[in-house]
């Protein structure tokens, strides 16, 4: 609103600014937790999938951690895929592994791959856990 009120007729504008301080919520609101758990029997020598978890569509996931145990560890060999790119192959492990990120961004559609194998002849058993979450 314009005030005219010098004596000269220099008007003078009044502008007020209004600052609301009404928090924004957190991101559970826009968030969902992604907990994908499997314990899987594995006999053969070729990699079977032990968990997976694959980005809803029009979704940022963020990955956590990923978990992988065995109750045969000088048997057990393990292979981990995130977002199409193989992390690694081959590995053995002497106790359970715990791979955590602080924040690892996947696209809508990416998927985490945890898969393991065995000798061929002797059945295991393979845990495999995924967290992470979704963001809308």
């Amino acid at each position: 609103m314009a005030i005219q009120d010098a004596p000269d007729g220099t008007i003078w504008v009044t502008h007020v600014h209004v600052v609301v301080d009404t928090p924004v919520p957190e991101a559970p609101a826009h968030e969902k937790a992604v907990t994908e758990l499997a314990r899987k029997p594995i006999t053969s020598a070729e990699y079977q999938e032990v968990v997976s978890w694959t980005v809803s569509t029009d979704k940022v996931g963020v990955l956590r951690s990923v978990e992988m145990e065995s109750n045969n560890y000088d048997l057990a060999t393990f292979r981990l895929t995130i977002a199409g790119k193989e992390q690694f192959s081959g590995a053995q492990f002497l106790a359970p592994l715990d791979l955590q990120w602080p924040d690892v961004r996947l696209a809508a559609k990416a998927v985490v791959l945890l898969e393991a194998k065995s000798d061929g002849e002797t059945g295991i058993i393979v845990d495999g856990v995924i967290l992470g979450k979704e963001i809308f």
